[in-house]
């Protein structure tokens, strides 16, 4: 992958939203003596790219005098084929690791069960089984006993050798203390007894050989029964290790869990039976998990059952924004979602990155210049944290371009694109795949590009089946959620900043064969759709089809129809039109055009001064006032007539809003066209709008 100039800024722990989450940690994690409460798994939820991982790294640093372990479950389980069992036994490694002034975490029943799971019996006979394994593990030689050492290092060499077994089994058992002793305690014996009962009358002996057993057959249901029960020794264990007297006077914080990416097919596995392991214990255990994915793993979906809840349920976790108070599921599941950094955060990583340079980076002469870059990096990033790192990260560590207007013209080159790119969009996507993504991002949401037909004619039945799959994921399209769906727009809606990234991806792609445009053909493509839809009596339509005909870049047409539409309808609402048409995307490669934006003005209305044609002032005036929009930043939100279901935002075209007082003058112009009282108001309203820039 490509790398990301951002890499080097560290967001991780420094954010509201992750100090929240944090606290939120430190109240569990700490521990009350003689207090044993009911520790939550908690499963966060974030799109590629939202800071998942180095969350999770950083809470582990922060954890460190206690007991932590840290899995990426994706790396250990589907690339490096770790089972659910050799998962479990780097937890126990982990945990087992000595901290200073803590008690050493022991694991005497899951160490037995997991050397009977390796060792090697007799399949055909049962008593010879059992008799191998009372060989094997009921020693009477004593403490420092040569033959028992000698048993457990040929188990787990044994282990080793053994197809399916744990690889890890050895490594984490080598560290046990008291192996070497009588294997068979007291507090070891009574879990034998409750895990006898569980699964099988006999000796402990014969319960574990018939636990070995079922572990090396074949059928997926008997070894989950063996899994299952170590999992249940290992949990019984830190229950017992926290409820003995030495280890509840001396222990001071609750074991911490860290599983990355447990929407993994391994991940989910191990996150499965953990979670059913902590259903059956039938008493607390000192265990407080913390878990990441990237989608919703189907223990999560299995859990909900008929419950209806959707991903937007989990945003009351984030009900006051400093907050954190994830969603529970159940007694045992809680989710939260990791949310995009608000303005306040963004301005946050902007200082420190200034603060940072050994250069002081030489701000443009702007009003409030800091506010101003952190409004720039939020506009445009919509607090995505990586793209916010990567944005940041360009624009401030770089000294090779001197100008602020030609250093955010060069901002995304067609290399930081495809890197966020790479980062943000689901793993192992095609280019297929990705191309066509980029052509249905000219739709303002992937509803409607899906229904497009003429965008489709040409994509194969995989692709739809991917786009589909796709689209009705709110953590690959990483929508947005206020809760406000005039805001957030449809629930098949791109994050404004990924649409805004495959729109330059599309921009820069070849010309095909016959010549055509892939901007061009995409829009087309949508628009006819509209005129599909016009033609069947859709007329709330037809703003669709100026949308797109902007985009393309024929704002004569576009502004025809609003100017149309201004003696049709109320100022209020054809304010709401224009606050829809001038959210078209610009036809740029790099995000920001080529040239100042009073040029790119004057080229873009110069049209209105050809004779030949004469246009009525009104008509000029909403021209006007169409292109300055267009290409201007966002002014403060107005909830009348600016919440149009469309997030998208480009503030590249006039990024020190020099066309505000422009836009004030036209619409001051326009008000003096009507003579109703109601929409004189309105008009002055929206002029006032543009009074203040966006970033004071």
């Amino acid at each position: 992958m490509r790398e990301l100039a951002g890499d080097a800024l560290e967001l991780a722990g420094r954010s509201e939203r992750d100090r929240a989450i944090r606290e939120w940690v430190r109240t569990w994690f700490l521990r009350t003596k003689g207090v044993h409460p009911e520790l939550p798994t908690l499963l966060l939820l974030g799109a590629r790219g939202s800071g998942k991982t180095t969350l999770l790294h950083h809470l582990r640093h922060w954890a460190v005098a206690g007991p932590v372990a840290h899995l990426d479950l994706s790396r250990l389980g589907d690339t490096e084929g770790a089972k659910p069992i050799d998962l479990l036994a780097r937890i126990v490694f982990d945990l087992h690791a000595d901290k200073p002034r803590v008690p050493k975490l022991t694991f005497p029943t899951y160490g037995v069960l997991a050397l009977a799971l390796s060792a090697r019996v007799d399949r055909d006979s049962r008593a010879t089984a059992v008799q191998q394994m009372r060989a094997a593990l009921n020693s009477r030689t004593g403490r420092g006993g040569e033959h028992m050492r000698g048993v457990v290092e040929a188990l787990v060499d044994t282990a080793a050798a053994i197809a399916g077994s744990p690889a890890a089994v050895g490594a984490a058992l080598r560290l046990l203390p008291g192996w070497d002793s009588d294997w068979a305690s007291v507090r070891t014996r009574r879990q034998l007894v409750r895990l006898r009962r569980r699964y099988g009358g006999g000796s402990h002996q014969d319960v574990v050989v018939s636990l070995n057993r079922l572990y090396n057959e074949q059928e997926e249901a008997e070894r989950r029964l063996a899994e299952a029960a170590l999992f249940d020794a290992f949990l019984a264990d830190l229950h017992d290790a926290y409820r003995s007297r030495r280890g509840n006077h001396h222990r001071t914080s609750h074991c911490l869990l860290l599983l990355d990416n447990a929407d993994s097919k391994q991940g989910d596995d191990f996150l499965r039976l953990l979670l059913e392991a902590r259903d059956r214990a039938g008493h607390t255990d000192p265990l407080l998990v913390v878990a990441t994915a990237a989608a919703r793993p189907e223990v999560l979906m299995r859990r909900e059952g008929s419950t209806g809840r959707d991903h937007r349920g989990y945003q009351r976790a984030w009900e006051e924004p400093r907050r954190f108070r994830p969603v529970p599921v159940d007694d045992v599941l809680h989710v939260g979602p990791l949310r995009n950094l608000d303005a306040r955060e963004v301005d946050a990583v902007v200082e420190s990155a200034l603060r940072s340079q050994a250069r002081q980076v030489e701000l443009p002469e702007v009003d409030n210049a800091g506010q101003w870059l952190g409004w720039l990096v939020h506009q445009l990033t919509r607090g995505q944290p990586a793209a916010t790192a990567a944005v940041v990260g360009t624009l401030c560590l770089r000294g090779d371009v001197e100008t602020w207007p030609d250093r955010l013209r060069q901002l995304f080159t067609p290399d930081l694109v495809g890197a966020l790119l790479d980062r943000l969009l689901p793993q192992r996507t095609s280019p297929e795949f990705r191309a066509q993504l980029a052509r249905a991002a000219v739709a303002v949401n992937l509803g409607d590009a899906g229904a497009a037909r003429d965008l489709w004619e040409d994509a194969g039945e995989a692709l739809g089946s991917e786009f589909r799959h796709f689209s009705g994921d709110p953590l690959r399209t990483m929508r947005i959620e206020t809760g406000d769906d005039r805001t957030d727009g449809a629930h098949e809606m791109l994050h404004p900043l990924l649409r805004f990234l495959l729109l330059r991806e599309l921009a820069g792609a070849p010309p095909a064969d016959d010549g055509t445009e892939a901007w061009e053909a995409a829009q087309t493509a949508l628009g006819n759709r509209v005129r599909s839809r016009l033609a069947e009596g859709h007329e709330d339509d037809r703003w669709a089809l100026a949308y797109h005909d902007l985009a393309s870049g024929r704002l004569e047409s576009a502004a025809r129809y609003l100017d149309g539409r201004f003696t049709e309808i109320p100022a209020a609402q054809w304010c709401t039109e224009l606050c829809r048409l001038r959210r078209a995307p610009i036809r740029t490669r790099g995000g920001a055009p080529p040239e100042p934006p009073r040029r790119l003005f004057r080229d873009l209305v110069a049209f209105l001064a050809d004779d030949g044609r004469p246009r009525s002032a009104r008509t000029k005036t909403v021209t006007r006032l169409l292109a300055a929009c267009w290409i201007s930043p966002e002014p403060a939100d107005d909830p009348a007539t600016d919440r149009v279901g469309d997030p998208y935002r480009n503030p590249l075209g006039d990024p020190f809003a020099d066309l505000y007082d422009d836009i004030r003058e036209e619409f001051l112009t326009l008000r003096g066209m009507v003579d109703d009282g109601t929409d004189r108001h309105v008009l002055l309203l929206k002029s006032e709008q543009y009074r203040r820039r966006p970033w004071w």
